[in-house]
């Protein structure tokens, strides 16, 4: 998320987008044996997506 090549903005959008994958993975019934206890990082997962769209939503025009 560091490329100076890429705007802010779309880089924000991207990383939400990974964060969201991640949670749909975590979130998601195993079909092998019993399912792990993923709360925590999944609570931490959450908690990153909300910084990235706030992040994401405090940039002004000027952030493309």
């Amino acid at each position: 998320m560091s490329d100076p090549q890429i705007p802010l903005r779309a880089q924000l959008t991207e990383a939400m987008d990974k964060v969201r994958r991640e949670l749909e993975i975590l979130q998601s019934p195993s079909s092998i044996g019993g399912g792990a206890d993923n709360r925590e990082v999944i609570a931490q997962l959450q908690a990153e997506y909300q910084a990235l769209k706030a992040a994401r939503t405090s940039l002004g025009p000027h952030d493309v």
